[in-house]
């Protein structure tokens, strides 16, 4: 009997081992929100999503490769930078005065020197202006724990500016 509980105990662990062995990880080709929206990467084809009255009118000429562009640029801008004034600086520009001020992207008196760099990052596109992005980054040589951003950009007065910016998982 001893034998037979060693042998169970031998074969669950192997098991157990085996399928914590495999290192690879599967990105999502989809994301769908608690609000029933489809997003998919935005390298793949635009999905239509069902106007309601909770959408903005948006113009019908949005460049969504050059709102997607300013996301990228937004992203990089926030989590890449030597120190807190240089990232407000560099991230400013591709904000709302809303954002700008949610975000607290004025210049302090003590700058903190603190280095932080994007490690990877995927961009999925919703609605017309909708973004969901998720980001790895390092703080100071130290991995952090993903992110998760939902960013919408519109169009004023010809330029393209991040109009909102929340971070779901923080709330």
């Amino acid at each position: 009997m001893k034998k037979v509980n060693v042998w169970l105990l031998g074969v669950t662990s192997l098991l157990l081992l085996s399928a914590c062995g495999n290192p690879q990880i599967v990105k999502p080709d989809k994301v769908e929100l608690s609000s029933s929206k489809e997003m998919k990467k935005s390298s793949e084809e635009k999905v239509s999503l069902p106007q309601s009255s909770e959408n903005k009118s948006v113009s019908e000429e949005f460049d969504s490769v050059k709102a997607k562009a300013v996301v990228k640029d937004f992203l990089y801008s926030y989590y890449n930078y030597e120190s807190e004034n240089k990232r407000n600086e560099a991230t400013k520009v591709f904000c709302s005065p809303e954002v700008q001020k949610k975000l607290h992207l004025i210049k302090v008196d003590k700058d903190i020197k603190m280095g932080s760099s994007v490690t990877s990052s995927d961009i999925y596109e919703g609605g017309e202006g909708e973004y969901m992005v998720l980001v790895s980054y390092e703080l100071n040589g130290n991995s952090v724990t993903p992110q998760v951003l939902k960013i919408s950009v519109q169009e004023e007065e010809g330029k393209y500016l991040v109009s909102a910016v929340d971070f779901p998982l923080m709330n």
